[in-house]
């Protein structure tokens, strides 16, 4: 455990350069919400479909950057995915054609999904023997990303106006510089992380567990669908089911993310203790009573700390999950990060407006029972899901 220790702490970088990357789709909701106040979007079915529009780019792109990463050493892309992550959200303030914000839009979408496989790859690599609590070091950095990227823009949209896209790209080109400067370290632990996969698939018959990854999915749809749909109907579901003002319902969302954060670093170490698939078991399970005590409360205090609870069990899991699906699929670490942390964002996505509707034919609070069902699919679908190691006696 000491030989990767110097190594390890490297993951902080790579989590400064998640969180650069995840800030720019992180703001994009504010971003576009400012732009259909000031007209530039025509309607609420404009923003849907530029969100979605993302979702389903970042679902399709990022199982392909993932095989490019893992068929050839390319840490650079990294650092490219940044830039075009940046690139796609610094002009949509500037322009005010539809078709030009989707190619925008397009590319932004192609810029996270080229930086996730890649980046989660190097964790993997630095984290060496601590690569639950390494993955979480790398995942906690998409967490902060998500969470500043609305503040980030909003603090700037007060001076600048919509003008205020253009910063968006700044932490990317400053942690750009970064990787570039480490890219030689980088390129030569990748090569050496290659040919020793290389050499273990040829003396050890090392092969993909194609199966236990198809099941992994389906948890991980059953996580995205439920805690996206929350998150995203969540200060509707407080102004109109509790009849809590406006402010309650946004601090809500951001008491949830600080929560995930926190429960997301500290996973992975926990996961490394007991093991990856039992600990997901474990809180997958656990954050069943809190979500279920939610909707039957109407005390929105009590119903925030339910939520508080259900966040940090749900992410606790996060960065095991991405662990799982590289165990699963060991000649292919970059795909299968991008496919946990990819398809792991657009489910939720494309969940959330199927949930919508039935809210607006049965209400909000059947929306949110919905959810509930979904979070206890999710915790029947983590005990299929294969064990990818045994827990790990305390040294």
């Amino acid at each position: 455990m000491r030989l990767h220790k110097p190594e390890y702490y490297e993951n902080f970088f790579i989590m400064g350069g998640h969180l650069a990357d995840d800030l720019c789709q992180g703001a994009l909701p504010a971003v576009l919400a400012f732009m259909y106040q000031e007209g530039r979007l025509d309607s609420y079915a404009d923003v849907a479909l530029l969100v979605m529009f993302t979702t389903i780019v970042n679902a399709v792109a990022q199982p392909v950057t993932g095989l490019l990463a893992d068929k050839k050493p390319r840490p650079w892309l990294m650092w490219v995915g940044m830039l075009l992550a940046g690139a796609g959200v610094m002009f949509l303030g500037l322009i005010e054609s539809f078709p030009l914000m989707c190619l925008l839009i397009a590319i932004n979408g192609v810029g996270v999904a080229a930086f996730h496989p890649a980046a989660g790859k190097m964790a993997n690599i630095f984290a060496g023997s601590r690569v639950g609590r390494g993955m979480s070091i790398f995942s906690v950095g998409g967490n902060i990303g998500y969470a500043l990227g609305p503040l980030y823009f909003t603090a700037f949209y007060m001076v600048l106006g919509l003008n205020a896209t253009l910063l968006l790209i700044v932490p990317g080109v400053l942690m750009t510089g970064f990787f570039i400067a480490r890219s030689r370290k980088y390129a030569v632990y990748a090569r050496r992380d290659h040919r020793h996969r290389a050499a273990r698939q040829s003396k050890e018959g090392l092969k993909d567990n194609y199966r236990g990854t198809l099941l992994l999915l389906l948890l991980v749809f059953g996580r995205s669908a439920a805690f996206a749909s929350l998150v995203t109907f969540l200060p509707l579901y407080f102004m109109h089911v509790l009849g809590e003002p406006e402010e309650w319902s946004t601090l809500s969302v951001t008491v949830l993310g600080i929560a995930g954060a926190i429960a997301t670093f500290c996973g992975g170490g926990f996961a490394d203790r007991y093991g990856f698939t039992q600990w997901t078991r474990f809180v997958s399970v656990m954050a069943c009573p809190f979500v279920l005590g939610f909707i039957f409360t109407d005390n929105a205090m009590l119903a925030l700390l339910l939520l508080v609870g259900y966040s940090v069990f749900y992410y606790a899991s996060m960065s095991p999950i991405v662990v799982i699906g590289q165990k699963l699929l060991p000649l292919h670490v970059g795909m299968a990060t991008g496919i946990t942390v990819g398809l792991g964002i657009s489910f939720g996505g494309l969940t959330a407006p199927l949930l919508g509707s039935l809210g607006d034919h049965y209400g909000l609070t059947a929306t949110m029972q919905a959810i509930v069902a979904l979070a206890f699919l999710a915790a029947l679908m983590s005990f299929l899901v294969p064990v990818v190691n045994r827990p790990r006696r305390t040294e």
